[in-house]
Parts: structure tokens; C-alpha cells; sequence
């Protein structure tokens, strides 16, 4: 929902700031470490009923996902590894996030609406992101879409400061969900256009098996020979 433009300005911004303030000895895998730390943090708030300190915190965890990539673009270590490890961790914090929601929910107040908002929203979180990852690993573009993580990371904050939780838990139920749709669209429309054009179809998955040829009759050995021996096994390669 936020225009790519607007990301690119944030992060560019981000990156100057973090230029000029030359934090070249920091890590990026130390900052996305604490920015876990930060939404575990924060997660715990929202146990406790402390939903505005929780909308806090969140905020402030949400802005290292933008330092820690700036820090790598700046000091040149933009690295694979950490590329998972900053995937890995937001998935953690997600889901910290939304146990700490349903622990609200479920436990101290014991609503019964509520938690099953929380699990649809979950799902619908972690399935934006592996449709994206799944669609990249075999060779699609798969970005976009309505309710990203930085959306989902404004619009939670938003319901914990504004004390709006069931509207919010509403709006990430149907978004989140529905953004995986768009990504699943998204692939299914390169995958169409890949066809058109004569590219490669599918992989070795999803390819029906090749129909097993009828095995020959064994030809009949000449009168007078004795059975034929057994052939010795191919020695295995290393």
C-alpha cells in the first residue's frame, strides 16, 4: 500500500542519515538481532494490557528493519546471510507479536471473536511472505501487494496507540490474506506470460513422469549354453 516511491525515499533518507553519521564499525546482523530483542519487547506490553508503551516500542522496533539495511548498503555488507537472518527475525517478531495479541485476547480478557482474528491475521502474515520467497526461489518476481510488513508494523502501532484493536485485527485478518492473493496473481500472470512467449515451462515439479517403456522379452539362447551369468554390479562413483 505504501508506494515503492515513498519506501525509496525513507530508505535513502535513512542511508544518508546513517552516513553522516558514520556508523561504519556497527553490524548489520547486531542491529537486526535488537530489533528482535525490541518486538519481543514489545510483544510482552501487550501482554501486560500496556498498549500504548507497546505502540511505542513497536514503532521503534519497526525502524530498525530500515537501519540495519542502511548500515549494510553504507558499509558495503550487503551479505546473502544477512538477508535471511533479517527475514528470519521478522517472522519471530510477527509472531511474538501476535501471541502477545492473543494472550490479551485469550487469557486476560477472554474474548472469543478476537483470537480467531489474531489466527487469520498470522496466517495471512506468514503466507505474504512465503509466497514471495517460494516465488523467488524459482525464478519469479513477486513484490507488492496491499498489507506488506511495513504496513502491517503502521497499522498494528496504530491500533495499540489508538486503543482500536478489534478494528485493526480486522483489517490484517481480510489484507493480509488478501495480499497473498495478489501475489499468488502476480505469479500466476508471469507464469502466463512465460508460456506466451515460448519461455521455460515447469521444472522437474508438477511434470507428469514419462510413461515406462514395456520391458523386452528376453530372446531365447542358442541350444547347448548354460544359463547366463550374472552381470557384476557397476563399481559407484565417489
Amino acid at each position: 500500500m505504501l508506494s515503492s516511491r515513498f519506501q525509496s525515499f525513507v530508505r535513502a533518507g535513512v542511508g544518508r542519515a546513517v552516513a553522516a553519521a558514520r556508523v561504519q564499525r556497527l553490524s548489520p546482523n547486531v542491529l537486526t538481532v535488537i530489533g528482535l530483542g525490541i518486538t519481543l519487547a514489545a510483544a510482552v506490553l501487550i501482554a501486560l494490557d500496556l498498549l500504548v508503551p507497546a505502540g511505542i516500542v513497536l514503532l521503534v522496533a519497526g525502524s530498525f528493519d530500515l537501519l540495519d539495511g542502511a548500515v549494510a548498503r553504507v558499509t558495503g555488507k550487503v551479505h546473502r546471510y544477512g538477508a535471511f537472518l533479517d527475514s528470519t527475525a521478522d517472522r519471530y517478531g510477527e509472531g511474538a507479536t501476535y501471541l502477545g495479541l492473543l494472550y490479551l485476547f485469550l487469557v486476560r480478557e477472554h474474548h472469543e471473536l478476537q483470537p480467531f482474528l489474531i489466527a487469520a491475521a498470522l496466517a495471512g502474515s506468514f503466507l505474504v511472505s512465503y509466497v514471495r520467497a517460494r516465488a523467488q526461489s524459482l525464478g519469479f518476481t513477486c513484490d507488492g501487494g496491499w498489507f506488506a510488513r511495513p504496513e502491517r508494523v503502521v497499522v498494528t502501532a496504530i491500533g495499540l496507540l489508538t486503543g482500536q484493536l478489534t478494528i485493526v485485527l480486522w483489517i490484517l485478518a481480510v489484507l493480509t490474506n488478501v495480499t497473498a492473493g495478489q501475489r499468488v496473481l502476480t505469479v500466476w500472470r508471469q507464469y502466463r506470460a512465460q508460456l506466451r512467449q515460448g519461455g521455460a515451462g515447469d521444472g522437474a515439479e508438477g511434470r507428469a513422469a514419462p510413461a515406462e517403456r514395456p520391458e523386452a522379452e528376453p530372446s531365447p539362447r542358442p541350444p547347448g549354453r548354460g544359463p547366463a551369468k550374472p552381470k557384476l554390479p557397476e563399481p559407484r562413483g565417489l
